[in-house]
């Protein structure tokens, strides 16, 4: 079978950001000798990967915001809980959340210099404040991406479009829910059983 178009393009980001979710986990459960060996070779670059295409305001609304802070809030979430091993080379005393802090922040700043240093070090505080709360985390996210949206000069509607399908779809069934608010042809078939 063949498949093509934005909808398979939805479908394989969201698939691609479960699958992910599903490794953190999985390695977050897994014993020292074997999780934190993977956190110190593919941590930095993982989450790097996963900050730069969440940061592409070309790509959030292909999966939607809830997948990317489910996925941000695991990668925050491992420094402070599971990963133990130092991730900087360079400076092995140095706390792994300092230096996420360091590196995430010289990224930053040297991609979005519409930025002061306040910003940066308050959005960064706000993947590590919120990584066990998804929409929070979800709602830091927007907050950032609408941020640099701004500064871009780009439309930032976009941003909500989860939301607004949902309050679609609830009004949707409220109408469902009260009898003889539909057209007949309108009733699904396993809505008259």
């Amino acid at each position: 079978m063949y498949f093509e178009g934005p909808c398979v393009n939805c479908y394989v980001v969201a698939r691609s950001l479960d699958i992910l979710k599903e490794l953190l986990a999985r390695v977050a459960e897994q014993d020292d000798k074997i999780s934190q060996p993977f956190y110190q070779r593919y941590y930095i670059d993982l989450l790097k990967h996963v900050l730069a295409v969440a940061c592409d305001s070309s790509q959030v609304h292909v999966a939607g915001l809830t997948y990317y802070a489910e996925v941000l809030c695991a990668l925050f979430r491992a420094p402070e809980f599971s990963i133990k091993v130092p991730l900087n080379p360079e400076n092995p005393q140095q706390s792994n959340i300092d230096y996420i802090y360091e590196h995430i922040g010289g990224n930053f700043q040297t991609h979005f210099g519409n930025m002061n240093q306040d910003q940066i070090r308050i959005i960064i505080k706000g993947f590590f404040s919120f990584n066990t709360e998804i929409a929070s985390m979800r709602n830091h996210l927007r907050d950032f991406l609408i941020q640099i949206k701004e500064h871009n000069g780009e439309d930032t509607s976009d941003l909500y479009l989860e939301e607004r399908e949902a309050e679609i779809q609830q009004a949707q069934q409220r109408k469902r829910d009260v009898p003889g608010i539909l057209k007949p042809d309108e009733v699904d078939d396993e809505d008259m059983r």
